[in-house]
């Protein structure tokens, strides 16, 4: 019976231990999943399957990223990166669905794949010869297919090369060859080209620079089915192409495309169907307002009637004219128009066999209307709010309109605003936005500055009057705060009792405090995110009329509730933190490839480092303080590493050169928050091996073709510390770096030169003072310190491993905490796996014995064999099951719990996590029995209460024994 109680009391412990560690998977993390900005000409809703009569959302980005949405809520269904990674910006994607056999194609550089519209996997592909370029993409009408099941493609390419010349060619829907190509040898310049179709013909469009032609676009017409050329036209046309993608054609793939051009100011526009030469002018009504831009949406599919919309944008209001085609004469006859508004409009195209619908977006209200009358199909009220955001885009939409019933319609608008929001209104209510911007972020930055404290402020007050009225005023605010009692001891057994996500999120942010992510993209804008809660965006803010063209954003810093931007030619913004506000803008007249921040004597000191390495303090905002005796290194254009002493003035102190061949493309220094728990390791007999920690020290990296060496040098006399070298590196692959503690790691993809296998080393190095424990080495017998004295630059004593990873690895971190005492896990990056992996350091002991299993001292310290090959096990994936694509930077931030690092994740998606590499040990997991807990206390208390009698009889009576 004894055995039976203790095991069935270690059984609860087990059980406890478990429920108290249980994964917080999905709960604590999230993942913005994104595309990029969608374009117009590539976004449309579309059958997946012809016996369904659910619609998905496709689009390619101007990343050249594919996905498909679904409406209902957002969620991306799949995607595929079209120019792999690193996912770089496209100029010229496309992409068409077909009818019958549920498969949408794409065109991206040299290559047309043919994707499952439902699940995303790939069917077929078809490359052009190397340097060719997709322009255009069309597939045949449904008529002329040439099978019963799948429809040809007719592709536009142009070449990189000098020498070559555009090609139209049709290729089998199947993807299984060539049917017919067309070379056009009369035209070799970089002019624009575009494509469109029609029941019978082909039709390829030209447009020439020179002055003889500069006002006329070439029409070649071809046969679809044998790709004989059947007519040429000149054609004249105005300066601004208004037609899809902005070429001149409109309605490339309906039954009646045409050339439609204007020229400022816009007050009339050229219209020349193709199926004849015939140009026809129609004048634009100004309504007395001087007239900024002109747009065209045409509906796309043969069957629909041939009815286009014009977008009109004056200088204070906006509307549109609808006009109709006589197909027979290839007229156009201006219907009706659309009144004007002072407020922004977007205006999308949808239609239903030949029946033609417009919709009109603005910020208060969704309207439907029919081609053929003027007369509102329907009107919405837009729910929610609209973005504000000013934004460099030019606002578009995709729209799906389907008949309920006579005189109900329902509408859906897939909108992208002009700060690059994706938003699906559905009869004028917001479902979701997706917020598409942040995938062109390139720097971020933590901040801690949360907004005023109530409290703070409330006592700030009362500490600023005399002490009657500071009395009323605390009496009154606690007055006030019993108004709240009633409400807080109702909300006690919900809160005792019963644990949602909301609530176990808001008290676990409590915990970790709240984080701000302050991010810059390359549109030149910058973007608050809240990182402790599912990275919520705060706020955005547009730089783009402070930075003009070429002007990037370099550097970003938050300090007082102020972030301070730093562009690259040398000006700077100051924004606010909370509200997103811009405070000031300062022209400078020091340019600056980087920046780097050395403590003040004030504030910290900003120093701009220019092209050739050459750092300068920032004096030209304000007058720089350094710290007299602060060090910097930078690496010149010459490969050399060059160390400064940063004073009143930057001067230069030492320079490295690498070896013969070798150039200087990384310096990596200690983080900034780098604490240090414990200056000693203990080892399993309890002895102390005395780390070597230096503030001082650098990693320089030194390449050439295929070789690899690494310096670690005293950052204050340039003196080398330590150096390795490693051959069979592939040229152009990356070499992530990271220094922390007494540690170091960097990992290089090589290639086997007898079996051309490419593998990943992670090598990790560790320095200690000395290679015995309880010995320190030169430092032992010292009781003053300078980095400048002759013995400064002892050598410390490493221990190096290397272990083989099946991925590579595209850039290193380390977590942090706020005191170190945390055990420290290394996040890798893995962009083949779209992946992020934690690995925790006991993993990556450099000290694990080789080619032996651990003996009793070794194993109590909790070192294991060394082996080789790292295997990455599945509880290291950071981001579980989830696709991070496109990461290029993970920056971490400790928070109030020492056991938790707060870990963000940026470049193309967004990704964000709390890890705990020591364990939760200072806050209860999401398993603790909150009601047997409660039991317990009542049981205790009522046990207490009925023992207390017979105390009080026992105390009497011994009282009067004595």
């Amino acid at each position: 019976m004894r055995w039976h109680g203790v095991i069935s009391a270690l059984s609860a412990v087990l059980v406890t231990t478990n429920a108290i560690f249980a994964d917080d998977a999905f709960h604590i993390d999230y993942h913005h999943a994104l595309l990029g900005i969608p374009q117009s000409h590539a976004t449309f809703f579309h059958k997946p399957q012809a016996s369904t009569n659910a619609s998905l959302l496709y689009s390619i980005s101007d990343k050249a990223v594919l996905g498909a949405i679904n409406p209902k809520d957002g969620s991306i269904l799949w995607r595929q990166p079209l120019a792999g990674q690193p996912l770089n910006q496209a100029s010229s994607s496309f992409l068409v669905a077909r009818e019958r056999d549920g498969q949408i194609i794409s065109g991206y550089g040299k290559t047309v794949s043919s994707w499952d519209a439902l699940n995303g996997k790939l069917v077929w592909t078809y490359d052009f010869p190397e340097g060719a370029l997709v322009q255009g993409l069309q597939h045949t009408p449904v008529s002329d297919a040439s099978n019963a099941v799948t429809q040809d493609l007719l592709v536009l390419t142009t070449s990189e090369l000098a020498s070559a010349h555009p090609v139209i060619s049709r290729i089998a829907g199947d993807g299984r060859g060539l049917r017919w190509e067309h070379i056009d040898t009369s035209t070799s310049d970089s002019g624009p080209t575009s494509l469109a179709t029609s029941s019978k013909h082909a039709y390829y469009v030209t447009k020439s620079h020179g002055l003889l032609s500069g006002g006329k676009a070439k029409v070649v017409t071809f046969d679809i089915t044998t790709g004989k050329e059947v007519a040429t036209a000149n054609i004249a046309v105005d300066s601004d192409a208004l037609g899809e993608n902005g070429h001149y054609i409109a309605g490339p793939q309906s039954a009646f495309p045409f050339l439609i051009s204007a020229e400022k100011p816009y007050n009339a526009i050229k219209i020349s169907p193709l199926t004849t030469s015939k140009v026809q002018t129609l004048n634009v009504d100004d309504k007395g307002e001087i007239i900024e831009s002109l747009s065209v949406l045409y509906p796309c599919d043969p069957s629909a009637a041939s009815h286009f919309l014009l977008h009109i944008r004056g200088s204070k209001r906006q509307w549109a004219e609808i006009y109709h085609f006589n197909t027979k004469s290839g007229d156009a006859v201006k219907a009706y128009s659309l009144p004007a508004t002072e407020e922004q409009s977007i205006f999308s195209i949808s239609s239903s066999g030949s029946n033609v619908y417009f919709t009109r977006s603005t910020a208060t209200e969704l309207s439907l209307y029919s081609s053929e009358s003027h007369g509102q199909l329907g009107r919405w009220e837009r729910s929610g709010t609209p973005s504000s955001v000013a934004g460099r885009l030019v606002p578009h939409s995709a729209a799906e309109v389907v008949s309920r019933a006579k005189d109900s319609f329902a509408v859906r608008i897939a909108e992208t605003g002009a700060s690059g929001e994706w938003t699906l209104i559905r009869n004028g209510e917001s479902l979701w936005t997706r917020p598409e911007q942040l995938a062109y972020a390139n720097i971020a930055v933590w901040s801690d500055s949360i907004g005023p404290d109530a409290l703070a402020e409330e006592l700030e007050v009362e500490l600023s009057v005399n002490p009657l009225t500071a009395y009323v005023h605390r009496l009154q605010r606690h007055l006030a705060d019993l108004a709240g009692l009633p409400a807080y001891i109702s909300s006690l057994p919900d809160a005792v009792f019963k644990s949602s996500p909301e609530t176990s999120a808001d008290v676990r942010r409590d915990l970790v405090g709240t984080k701000l992510v302050i991010v810059g993209t390359s549109h030149k804008e910058v973007i608050a995110l809240e990182a402790t809660n599912a990275s919520a965006l705060v706020w955005q803010t547009d730089l783009s009329t402070y930075a003009g063209d070429g002007v990037d954003i370099k550097s970003l810093t938050t300090s007082n509730g102020r972030i301070t931007v730093y562009l690259s030619d040398g000006s700077l913004v100051v924004v606010d933190t909370l509200r997103g506000t811009i405070i000031e803008h300062q022209a400078g007249t020091i340019g600056v490839s980087k920046l780097v921040y050395l403590p003040g004597t004030v504030a910290p000191t900003v120093v701009k480092v220019g092209a050739d390495g050459t750092p300068q303090l920032a004096d030209d905002f304000a007058p720089a303080n350094p710290l007299e005796g602060s060090i910097l290194v930078t690496i010149g254009e010459d490969g050399n590493a060059n160390g400064w002493s940063v004073g009143k003035s930057a001067q230069k102190t030492w320079t490295l050169k690498p070896k013969a061949g070798f150039a200087f493309t990384k310096a990596v220094a200690r983080p900034d928050h780098d604490p240090v728990a414990s200056i000693g390791k203990v080892l399993g007999d309890r002895s102390v091996l005395y780390k070597y920690i230096s503030p001082n020290i650098a990693l320089l990296i030194a390449t050439s073709s295929s070789s690899l060496t690494t310096y670690l040098i005293d950052a204050v006399t340039g003196a080398v510390l330590h150096t390795s070298s490693w051959h069979g590196i592939v040229p152009g692959t990356s070499i992530p770096a990271v220094l922390s503690e007494n540690w170091f790691a960097f990992s290089f993809t090589n290639q086997d030169p007898t079996t051309k296998g490419l593998s990943t080393q992670l090598i990790i190095s560790e320095l200690y003072e000395s290679a015995s424990p309880n010995e320190r080495g030169a430092l032992a017998a010292r009781t003053n310190y300078s980095s400048f004295s002759a013995d400064a630059s002892t050598s410390p004593h490493v221990i190096s491993q290397a272990y083989t990873v099946v991925e590579q690895i595209s850039h290193l971190t380390v977590t942090q905490t706020a005191q170190g005492i945390t055990s420290r896990q290394l996040l890798a990056t893995l962009p083949e796996l779209n992946a992020i992996v934690g690995i925790p350091r006991e993993i990556l002991d450099a000290r694990r014995p080789p080619g032996r299993d651990a003996n009793a001292t070794e194993r109590e310290e909790g070192l294991m064999k060394y082996l080789p090959v790292l295997d990455l096990e599945p509880r290291y994936f950071l981001t579980h099951s989830r696709e991070v694509i496109g990461i290029e930077k993970v920056i971490t931030s400790p928070s109030l719990l020492e056991s938790t690092s707060v870990i963000f994740a940026f470049g193309h998606d967004i990704f964000g996590t709390q890890v705990t590499p020591s364990l939760a040990f200072d806050v209860l997991g999401k398993g603790f029995n909150r009601i047997q807990l409660s039991l317990t206390v009542v049981a205790l208390a009522i046990g207490v209460y009925m023992v207390r009698p017979f105390a009080l009889k026992r105390t009497v009576e011994g009282r009067w024994k004595l």
